[in-house]
């Protein structure tokens, strides 16, 4: 559509009395609407677009939801012990089923021994900190699976 055809339909719309005019001519598409203040809207002018121009982008597969760390943490600052008392066996080993609120270890701090517990369920796959080490709390200890 030439500029003068252009400019004359917005001549006419403007003193109409409708609020939208809509024309297709040779494969264009052109929109006229009035917005609230009474007079024309700006003219949008749709062009047909070349098929080989439009490319379809196959949108990317939703990613997994992250999985949650299946750590065992200390409760507090200490020294981490694995066995009850030196020479008894370990609390837990790796490849063992525990459950959750299962004690894991003990952490001493100023002589005072705080258990530490399972907070999931699963099996030790790695025990991350070795008997006698010192732990701060919220330190991994345990990895399960």
């Amino acid at each position: 559509m030439d500029i003068l055809r252009l400019k004359r339909l917005i001549d006419l719309f403007a003193h109409a009395p409708i609020t939208e005019l809509e024309i297709e001519d040779g494969g264009q598409l052109i929109r006229i609407s009035r917005g609230n203040a009474g007079g024309a809207a700006p003219v949008v002018v749709h062009r047909p677009t070349d098929r080989a121009e439009t490319a379809t982008v196959p949108e990317p597969p939703p990613a997994a939801p992250a999985e949650e760390p299946r750590v065992i943490t200390a409760p507090t600052y200490g020294v981490l012990h694995l066995s009850p008392s030196p020479g008894t066996p370990p609390y837990v080993t790796v490849g063992q089923d525990i459950e959750a609120g299962q004690q894991v270890g003990l952490v001493e701090a100023m002589k005072v021994f705080n258990a530490v517990k399972a907070t999931l369920s699963g099996q030790i796959v790695e025990i991350l900190v070795q008997d006698g080490a010192e732990v701060e709390a919220g330190s991994p200890l345990f990895r399960l699976k």
